[in-house]
């Protein structure tokens, strides 16, 4: 966490310690040519020393860069203000590095010494340590723009998965109405034909599946076995209009822990006896499984009745468009939801990658 913190400055010093090495070396190498006798320590500890000063300035210009930025608005203003600050600090690092000199040649302060050493210097360093001044400035942009960029890339992000949040529930309380304005028509429909009995069972079962919806958030995924459960509280409410209705689970073991995308089964299931058990008198069956294969989840409604193209009202309501989007958007390409004939009826399939809650 402090390195972490720290981070841009170590890296910072790190450059000057560079520097060091870099001119001590090349001073060195000129001496060897004018049989100098400084050894290249003596020559390192000199530059490390004078390129120190630059460390200890280096974040007094990286206020000033953050302080007055260069950008389109201040473009002119930005850049003179800075040609004024770098001549100044410019000049503060010369005399500086004047007095170091000064106490190296003759192991004390002499103002001569120091007006011939700064002389020297301004002539033949102002010009390359004003560039290195301009250069601290350019990387005091180049990493605020990045962290303005990585800041614009979260915050995009976060911007889309609460987009997507809302887009699941706007989803999501299409199908909440819709299941709930069937089910009370059709106890409604129990209330006038006089089945009183079947009426009152049925608004039992809907307030306690209604519960059990309220208790989750909407956009939560949530474990095979609850989505089952409110799968089951449904069919029983159904149970009460068909009697006969038969319903079969084919859940592996392994998968009642898998997460899905909750409230995801039931307007399938919905549909399966809309389109499928209501359409015709033999159909009475409805089978509901689960299968793992290869990092991936099948789940399947099956029903009997009408295969598809037998019937004047193919199951393509608001229940099914709202799957195939909710799946779309969790999973893109990998989330797919089939609609296909077998046998004597109609099977809805939905395949997603396999996550643990």
């Amino acid at each position: 966490m402090i390195l972490e913190r720290y981070r841009t400055k170590i890296a910072l010093y790190l450059i000057w310690i560079v520097a060091a090495l870099f001119t001590s070396t090349q001073l060195y190498l000129k001496t060897l040519q004018g049989n100098g006798t400084d050894s290249w320590f003596k020559l390192f500890a000199i530059q490390f020393i004078v390129w120190s000063i630059w460390g200890l300035l280096s974040p007094l210009i990286f206020w000033l860069g953050k302080r007055f930025r260069i950008d389109r608005q201040t473009y002119y203003r930005g850049v003179f203000i800075h040609i004024v600050f770098a001549i100044g600090i410019v000049l503060l690092y010369l005399s500086l590095y004047s007095v170091i000199w000064s106490f190296l040649g003759i192991g004390k302060f002499s103002w001569a010494i120091f007006v011939s050493y700064f002389k020297i210097f301004f002539l033949n360093l102002f010009h390359w340590h004003f560039f290195i001044y301009m250069a601290i400035i350019g990387l005091v942009h180049a990493i605020a723009y990045q962290a303005a960029l990585k800041r614009q890339q979260q915050e995009a992000i976060v911007m889309e998965k609460q987009l997507l949040i809302s887009e699941l529930n706007m989803l999501k309380a299409q199908l909440s109405p819709h299941f709930l304005f069937n089910t009370i028509n059709n106890v409604v429909s129990a209330i006038e034909q006089g089945k009183n009995q079947v009426a009152s069972g049925m608004l039992i079962r809907l307030g306690e599946f209604l519960r059990m919806c309220l208790e989750e958030p909407r956009h939560k995924m949530i474990p095979l076995r609850k989505e089952l459960d409110f799968v089951k509280k449904y069919l029983e409410i159904e149970g009460f209009r068909n009697k006969e209705l038969e319903v079969i689970f084919h859940i592996d073991d392994n998968s009642n822990d898998f997460s899905v995308p909750s409230f995801v089964l039931q307007p399938i299931v919905e549909n399966a006896i809309k389109h499928g058990i209501s359409k015709s008198e033999a159909a009475k069956r409805i089978e509901i499984g689960s299968k793992e294969f290869n990092g991936y989840m099948r789940l399947y409604v099956y029903n009997q009745g009408p295969r598809l193209g037998q019937s004047k009202n193919e199951p393509t309501g608001i229940g099914l468009q709202n799957t195939t989007a909710r799946l779309k958007k969790l999973y893109g390409k990998e989330g797919v939801f089939n609609l296909i004939s077998v046998n004597d009826g109609v099977m809805a399939e939905i395949q997603i990658p396999i996550h643990t809650v």
